[in-house]
């Protein structure tokens, strides 16, 4: 089987690891595959990509800092870590929509299909800037796709 990664690193790192010479999938042009928000409560960011496999395969979304299956997860300010007190992380929810579902850290078997489109939305929680530290918040979402 084949397997293929995509990092979203509330932006995004592709990395393709193949070994079947037979079946051929790929991703559709993501841009720059960033997720980027506004410091606002609320804020919503999208990011849509569309595959094409010519074989059945199974793929799995999942989150560095994901708290559940529903898309709960939290952006960490890494680097404030070890100097403040003031709040490093901001919860964030993602929505999973398209032909994988709505769950978060599960296998989907796919149908092998012309096309399949996969849709995540990130929306921030409650922000307040005045407890927050400087600096940038991240989370990394993993898509691994078998096949």
């Amino acid at each position: 089987m084949k397997t293929m990664i995509l990092k979203v690193l509330a932006s995004s790192i592709f990395c393709f690891t193949c070994s079947n010479a037979f079946a051929a999938c790929t991703i559709s042009d993501t841009g720059a595959g960033t997720i980027r928000l506004q410091p606002t409560s609320g804020s919503t960011s999208t990011i849509q990509l569309d595959i094409k496999c010519d074989a059945e395969f199974n793929i799995r979304f999942d989150s560095q800092n994901l708290v559940d299956s529903s898309g709960n997860s939290t952006l960490k300010n890494e680097s404030a870590l070890a100097y403040t007190k003031l709040k490093n992380t901001i919860e964030i929810k993602y929505e999973l929509s398209g032909d994988a579902g709505s769950q978060w850290q599960l296998i989907k078997n796919q149908k092998k299909k012309a096309k399949q489109s996969y849709v995540i939305v990130a929306r921030l929680g409650s922000v307040n800037l005045a407890s927050l530290a400087a600096g940038d918040y991240r989370d990394r979402i993993t898509i691994t796709m078998d096949y």
